[in-house]
């Protein structure tokens, strides 16, 4: 798979798709789980560094310091609090080192921190709101699914299955071939536009690649 390396760039649906999923899986555990529903500003902005430096990893090196970005204003509202700051010490690691010390960035941040899931929720949320700015006024933290359905409805190709009807179902021929067909791409729809390739992606995406994520 191709990976085209642009931190800025007007917007990339199938990205945000991914962040918007990801907040819907922490919100979900929220519910019932007797955890505080407000996420932490210190949180939320390490969360971010460590979601970009999980992309440098995939092989996107412009958001390093996009991370390292996250990291100086965990920093200003750590400034408040008392104790050693983990988002300095990764900070400092990684201007040092780079992407030498990746692994060792994600281990630190990953042992002394510990999140919410309200702290990771809102983490993806402000980075698909990022990713496609385009589509903020139709982003709602209380309708995520809703979310990314506007999303792929917008950016996305997706084939409708045709109606069988029951005394077709099973004979075979053209009607199973069309259905199977049609099926198939109702769970693995083709993305085109999504994926930059042309129509209102390719505009969303600007220069277009950075969908593959």
């Amino acid at each position: 798979m191709e990976v085209v390396d642009e931190l800025m760039t007007p917007g990339c649906p199938q990205c945000a798709v991914k962040h918007l999923s990801a907040a819907l899986y922490h919100r979900a555990h929220l519910v019932g789980g007797g955890e505080d529903l407000r996420p932490d500003e210190y949180m939320v902005c390490v969360c971010t560094a460590y979601i970009n430096l999980v992309e440098v990893r995939a092989g996107y090196a412009s958001h390093l310091w996009y991370a390292v970005g996250a990291l100086v204003r965990a920093e200003e509202h750590f400034a408040v609090g008392l104790g050693d700051c983990v988002a300095r010490e990764v900070r400092l690691m990684l201007e040092q080192h780079g992407e030498e010390a990746l692994i060792d960035a994600l281990r630190c941040i990953k042992d002394g921190t510990a999140p919410t899931h309200a702290d990771w929720a809102a983490a993806h949320y402000a980075e698909a709101m990022r990713e496609l700015p385009a589509m903020q006024a139709a982003m709602r933290m209380d309708d995520l699914i809703g979310s990314i359905e506007r999303i792929r409805k917008e950016y996305f190709d997706i084939e409708e299955a045709p109606v069988a009807s029951p005394e077709d179902v099973g004979k075979g021929g053209e009607c199973d071939m069309a259905t199977n067909k049609a099926a198939k791409a109702k769970v693995d729809p083709k993305a085109a536009k999504a994926a930059c390739k042309g129509g209102k992606a390719k505009k969303a995406c600007g220069k277009g690649g950075k969908c593959k994520k």
